[in-house]
Parts: structure tokens; sequence; C-alpha cells
């Protein structure tokens, strides 16, 4: 029997993204649009929570989710690598974690296995690279430089980027800098006229 499937993120193009990569599976999974890209609105087996672009605070979310009678289990779907994300998720009710480095078959496995009722965890590696399609990849921006610019976007200081991305300020402050540069603005109002012309300004 398919798996039932929501991809929940704020941002379209990232659901858009992360349904492409499902698509070639439909045999095994069946992708159930969400409400505006952020909500549930039928029963699903699995909301594959995508953090891109979440802020501080997205454990309160997967907990809400966690408790939706509509979902039967929260699988998170992150470019976080640090374990804490993980033992995080999984305290606030998540059954999976899962890294956006996995492949379409790879994938569509760990969501079978949560359906099923396994705990999955599968973290990257600091230099993995996405296997799903991010928003304005296609300019040559990394996805956290990509995430950075969301979450700028968003009104969040660089200390609470830190702190929803689980990197250091520095390493926050280097990926501003390059992405920056490549988009060519100096000015972080600057950045957001950019990202909100290119398809990062949320859909919540």
């Amino acid at each position: 029997m398919k798996v039932r499937v929501s991809v929940v993120n704020d941002y379209s193009l990232v659901v858009a993204g992360v349904e492409a990569l499902l698509g070639p599976y439909a045999d095994r999974v069946q992708v159930v649009p969400t409400h505006h890209a952020t909500d549930v609105a039928t029963p699903v087996d699995v909301a594959l929570f995508d953090t891109f672009g979440s802020g501080p605070g997205w454990q309160q979310r997967c907990a809400e989710m966690a408790r939706d009678p509509q979902i039967g289990a929260v699988a998170v779907y992150s470019f976080i690598t640090d374990p804490r994300a993980v033992d995080e998720a999984l305290a606030a009710g998540a059954r999976g974690f899962l890294a956006k480095s996995l492949i379409g078959d790879e994938l569509v496995s760990g969501i079978e296995r949560i359906a099923a009722g396994e705990r999955v965890t599968v973290i990257d590696r600091e230099d993995s690279g996405p296997a799903a399609p991010w928003p304005t990849g296609g300019v040559g921006l990394t996805p956290r430089e990509a995430e950075m610019l969301a979450l700028i976007t968003q009104g969040r200081s660089n200390e609470e980027i830190t702190v929803a991305c689980y990197l250091s300020i520095n390493t926050v402050k280097s990926y501003i800098r390059d992405a920056y540069r490549k988009i060519g603005v100096t000015t972080r109002p600057q950045a957001v006229a950019w990202a909100l012309r290119n398809g990062l300004g949320s859909s919540h």
C-alpha cells in the first residue's frame, strides 16, 4: 500500500522541489498537497517537515504536528548536522530525522520505514549536498547561504540564526558574507529585497 505523505514547509519553492524528488516513486508514495504549503489538510501517514527557513522554535511546530490526529507520524527533513537537533526532534514527537542529502530512493525508504512505525535517523555530513532542489540554487548559492537569506528576510538576527541552525556566530556571518557577494549586495535591506524578488518570501 502506498504511503500518504505531505511535505510541510513555509516556502512553496521548497515544497515543489521535494515533491519533484518524490514524483518518480508514485508507486510507493502518494504526495498529498498541503494547505498553503504549511498545513496538512487531509489525513496522511507521514508529514515530511522540511526545516529550511525555520527559525528558532521549529521544535514546537514539530510537536504540534505530532499531536495532529490527521498525521500518522512526523519526519524531520533537514540540512542540520548537529545531533542535538535529532534529540530535540524526537523529544518533540517526531519519529524520524532524515538528511537532505538522501537520494530519492533512500528518502522514500526512510518514509516507508517511519510510516511502518520504525524510528529512523540519518544525519548529513557537513559537506553533503542536497538531493532535492533548494530556492535560488540556480544562482550559485549553497543550501546554507540560501537559508541564511530566508531567515534574514524573516527579520531574524544573526544570534537567532545561530540558534535555529545550530551554527556558531562566525559561521553564520561567513555564510551571510558569501551570500551577499554572490547576489551582489552589501546591506541587509538589499539582501531582503533580493530574496523577496527571488522566491525567498515565506508563504506562511
